[in-house]
This record gives structure tokens, sequence and C-alpha cells, in this order.
């Protein structure tokens, strides 16, 4: 026999039922129910413009349309070094920058660099360089080879000089510097070429 009150309860009970249901989905379901909570790091950015620890600041390749600061530029750059700061590879990397990644133009940036067994030794006495009184020159010799049917279209050559001082441990030296550079400007400079032998 049918009790009339049974269908009075079927509706409530799986009103009940449901709510249930959907809670506990939504409670198993949302994130980190079954790990604990984990805290995101902070991003930290760098300043714009901020210096990179391995990079110095006499490392930077101007930006400029003017071929004679982009020589000086350049052997600013081979000429200063500090071994506690920066990696040899830093440092070549930092002078690749100067020319046209694409070619030979890196490798032969890097060229008036010293070896890597060099740079060991100046590790080992916590050497340090740095450059000033550099001066470009066009010297008549690079006016011939600008004039040149084989010069690169923008070409500009410079016979760099520069005073480089030299800290080994506790030796301080004074040297004077000079390599011929060439630099191509179309209309932006780069670095094209670069020798230590100097001719007269």
């Amino acid at each position: 026999m049918n009790h009339p009150i049974r269908p009075q309860l079927v509706l409530p009970v799986a009103i009940v039922l449901t709510v249930v249901t959907v809670v506990l989905a939504l409670v198993f379901s949302s994130p980190g129910w079954d790990e604990p909570e984990k805290t995101a790091a902070p991003t930290i950015l760098p300043s714009e413009g901020e210096e990179s620890p391995t990079r110095l600041a006499a490392w930077t390749r101007p930006a400029t349309t003017d071929p004679e600061a982009m020589a000086i530029g350049y052997a600013r750059a081979i000429w200063t070094y500090d071994t506690s700061k920066h990696s040899f590879d830093d440092w070549q990397d930092a002078v690749s920058v100067f020319a046209d990644p694409s070619g030979e133009g890196p490798r032969i940036a890097r060229s008036l660099l010293p070896l890597f067994p060099e740079w060991q030794q100046l590790e080992l006495h916590n050497a340090r360089a740095s450059a000033d009184h550099i001066t470009a020159e066009i010297t008549p010799e690079m006016t011939r080879l600008q004039q040149s049917a084989t010069a690169p279209k923008g070409w500009t050559g410079f016979v760099v000089h520069g005073k480089q001082t030299v800290v080994l441990d506790t030796e301080t030296v004074v040297a004077d510097r000079q390599a011929a550079v060439g630099i191509v400007c179309t209309p932006i400079c780069k670095f094209w070429s670069a020798t230590a032998q100097i001719n007269p």
C-alpha cells in the first residue's frame, strides 16, 4: 500500500542531495585541494638600462653614425677588463657586438683580445685594466685604403691610440696601445676590421 507522504519527501531529499553533490564537486575540483598551497616567488626585473654585473660600462657599443666614435668605443672595449667581475667569454661576447653578427665580423672583432691562456694568467693576478686618452686618427695610409676600389661603401680607417692602465696584484703598469681599425657606416656604424700591425 502506497503512503501518500512519500512523494512529498522525495523532492526535498533530491534537492538536498543535488546541493551536497555540487558542493563536494566544487571542493574536490578546486586547485590545490590535494596539495599544499604554493606561494609564487616574485619576479624581479632589472631596471631599464641597468648594467649587467658581468658587463662593464666601457664595453657599451656606441649607437652612432660617427665612425670616429665607433673606433674609439671599440678600442676602449678591447683595452678594458676586470678579471674579478667577468669571464673571458663575457669579454669576447661584448666585443663581438661591435661587429655585424653575420659573417666573420665578430671573430675579427675578438682577434685583438688576448688568447685564453693569457687570460688565465691575468686571472691568477686579479688583473684589471682601463683605457683613457684614446684618439682615432685618419693617417695617409688609411686615406689611400678608403679611396681604394676594394674598400666597402661607407668604410673609414683609423689608427687608434690610447693609454692602458693595468693592475696586476699590487703592481700598476701604464702602457701605450695602438691598433688599426676599420669602421663601416651605412649610416649606423659597425666594426669592420682591425689589426695590431700599424703601417708607417
